[in-house]
């Protein structure tokens, strides 16, 4: 955990197909809440994050939300060990996209399953075209 965090908050979501939804909602309303307006690119990520848990992992998908000085750290843990696959001809755009949007990301082992997280500016950065 940074540091520099100022804020945090998680939620475990269900092992479900409505999980990506839940966890864009609870993001927005964080976000929200602590006075971020440009909440969508979180939402975003949040929502990559989650599905690849639900396709790839396993276990209940955790999201953590932290403010940190500059942005937004974002974490989702589940409990397998494997970390997310680049993009290839069977998927891993999700995570191409993660890249992206964000300032930072990386998988942490934990002692059950992994967490990926990766963190984005206060005010989102424009994709390349």
């Amino acid at each position: 955990m940074d540091a520099q965090a100022m804020t945090q908050i998680e939620v475990r979501l269900p092992e479900n197909h409505r999980s990506a939804a839940l966890a864009r909602e609870f993001t927005r309303k964080t976000l929200t809440r602590w006075g971020h307006h440009c909440w969508q690119d979180a939402a975003q990520v949040v929502s990559e994050l989650v599905s690849n848990v639900l396709l790839h992992g396993h276990g209940q998908p955790v999201v953590r939300l932290s403010a940190v000085h500059d942005g937004i750290r974002v974490e989702v843990a589940d409990d397998s060990p494997l970390p997310p696959t680049a993009a290839s001809d069977t998927g891993g755009l999700g995570m191409r996209l993660v890249e992206r949007m964000s300032t930072a990301w990386g998988v942490s082992k934990l002692d059950r399953g992994k967490v990926v997280w990766c963190e984005l500016p206060a005010v989102p950065n424009p994709l390349p075209a």
